[in-house]
Parts: structure tokens; C-alpha cells; sequence
């Protein structure tokens, strides 16, 4: 059964650079009742500041799926890719066997993804 839940049952946790909100329990939030569904672990809804985002850091055995809803997302990578990502599109990244990576927020506006 699929459960709607409101913006004020979901996770938030405010860095000041980062606001991100929670649905499932990740990072600081946890809540025995929301641990994923499926084999979705993580679903964050993600404003980031501009000037600032997530220095390099290292992912292994997951496969991670990044909307933008506004803003842009300059993606970079152990493999060498390195790409902006706009509003409307998504990037896909195989963490595979381990990779590192950095995202960031170099436009103007907040970024929510």
C-alpha cells in the first residue's frame, strides 16, 4: 500500500547551506517506521545554497538518481565526468564497485533537487 505522506512527517534537517527533507530514514533523521521502500533506501528533497554543495565523497553498491527541479547541479567524479545538470533533468550514476564524487551548486539561485 502506497502512504502519502505530508512535508511535515518527512525528516528535516537544516546545515544552513543544505536544507534537506527526509522521507525515509537517512544520515541524522531515523524513524524505524520509514526505512525505505523496496530496494529505494533514499528519497531526499534537497535545497542547497548557492556557492556551496558536497565535497568530494565516496559511494559503492548503490545506483543514485538526481532530479532537478530548479537550479543547476555541477556533478564531478573519480572517472573523470564532470557535467551541469539543469532544471528538468535527471543524471544517473552507477556507484558500482565504489566511486567518489562532488556536487555543487555554482549557479545563482538555490537548487533544489
Amino acid at each position: 500500500m502506497i502512504k502519502i505522506l505530508k512535508r511535515s512527517e518527512h525528516g528535516n534537517i537544516n546545515h544552513g547551506w543544505l536544507n534537506t527533507y527526509h522521507h525515509f530514514s537517512f544520515a541524522g533523521f531515523y524513524d524505524p517506521l520509514k526505512m525505505g521502500y523496496g530496494p529505494l533506501r533514499v528519497l531526499n528533497d534537497d535545497y542547497i545554497e548557492s556557492g556551496t554543495g558536497f565535497d568530494m565523497h565516496p559511494h559503492k553498491d548503490m545506483e543514485i538518481l538526481t532530479y532537478v527541479i530548479n537550479g543547476e547541479l555541477t556533478h564531478k567524479d573519480s572517472l573523470n565526468n564532470e557535467r551541469t545538470v539543469s532544471r528538468g533533468q535527471v543524471q544517473y550514476m552507477s556507484a558500482g564497485s565504489g566511486i567518489f564524487h562532488s556536487e555543487f551548486n555554482k549557479g545563482k539561485e538555490v537548487l533544489r533537487l
